[in-house]
């Protein structure tokens, strides 16, 4: 609980400083003396259109990938298990250049990319088996995964280079048009979500110990698996039809998650608390990198992430043979 309190006491820290943060930076009074006026403030538009809808998207963007991540770590049983090895990431993100590249914008994108996170699903469920093996499951994950970035690939070398730098911008994964609808859509999305998790952490606990003995315990292994990956995959569409493909988040969530509590079993609310940080973090290092021309996030998510991923990898054998 102490690593948990300690993760949401920075979170809601950061936080206040990204929405401080900017251009025009405020400090701790200004920000509540804006707060406090509402509309008759000066600063209004600057903090409530602009950067409080920002700070509520990355928050719940962020809470989804860790729970997608923390969930799929369980079910494989490797916290390498990143929510991308199901293909759904690259499902969205199939969708949504589609519709990028036959020159629509705004919802119709993240239906797009929400689409493309369904149609794989739904194929990897079908082609796995709804009871499949988890080496199944990974294989097939991995085999949609480079099959729709494949044709992802094609459609941008077919298109001209204003639309396909375009569609490029939207697959790094950025924060930067992010409003009230975007905000509203992943809350939206997440509450009932998480609550569907919450739901199964007691199967997930029982899961990690095996199939037989899960099913000695009286979970049903054959339903509760490809329940759980559907919500995994519900979530990472969620977030990634509001910002696009952001790696690593949902990577490095579960284990700090497990770290923060300090225990083996998938801990899902320290797990979504520990994502909503990491998109937090690497929201406020592109403010003040850049205030005046703001970079995609995944930027700085990739930055965080492809070490933590060398450190898990350098770390795995030291464990198997300790």
């Amino acid at each position: 609980m102490r690593g948990t309190a300690a993760i949401l006491v920075v979170l809601l820290l950061l936080s206040g400083i990204d929405l401080c943060a900017g251009r025009i930076w405020l400090g701790p009074g200004e920000l509540w003396d804006v707060l406090r006026q509402g509309p008759r403030a000066e600063m209004w538009v600057l903090v409530w259109d602009l950067r409080l809808p920002r700070i509520l998207t990355a928050l719940g963007t962020g809470a989804a990938f860790g729970l997608a991540g923390a969930i799929c770590q369980s079910l494989f049983r490797n916290p390498l298990a990143a929510p991308e090895l199901l293909g759904v990431t690259a499902g969205a993100s199939l969708g949504a250049v589609a519709l990028v590249l036959a020159g629509l914008q705004g919802l119709a994108i993240s239906a797009g990319a929400a689409g493309g996170a369904v149609v794989v699903t739904g194929l990897l469920l079908a082609m796995a088996g709804f009871s499949g093996a988890i080496t199944r499951l990974i294989l097939t994950g991995v085999g949609l995964s480079l099959s729709t970035g494949a044709l992802t690939g094609l459609l941008l070398a077919r298109a001209g280079d204003r639309l396909a730098g375009d569609a490029m911008l939207w697959l790094t994964g950025s924060l930067n048009a992010s409003g009230w609808l975007q905000a509203g859509l992943i809350w939206a999305a997440l509450v009932p979500l998480s609550l569907g998790a919450g739901a199964g952490a007691r199967a997930l606990d029982r899961m990690e110990l095996g199939h037989d003995l899960a099913q000695g315990l009286g979970i049903a292994v054959h339903l509760m698996r490809p329940a759980l990956l559907a919500l995994a995959a519900a979530l990472v569409a969620a977030a990634v039809a509001v910002v696009g493909p952001v790696g690593f988040v949902g990577l490095m969530a579960g284990p700090i998650a497990r770290a923060a509590a300090r225990r083996t079993g998938p801990n899902l609310a320290t797990a979504a608390l520990a994502g909503a940080l990491i998109m937090v973090v690497a929201d406020l290092l592109v403010v003040l990198s850049a205030p005046l021309a703001l970079m995609p996030v995944g930027i700085f998510t990739g930055l965080l992430g492809a070490p933590w991923l060398i450190w898990l990898i350098w770390r795995a054998p030291s464990e198997r043979t300790a």
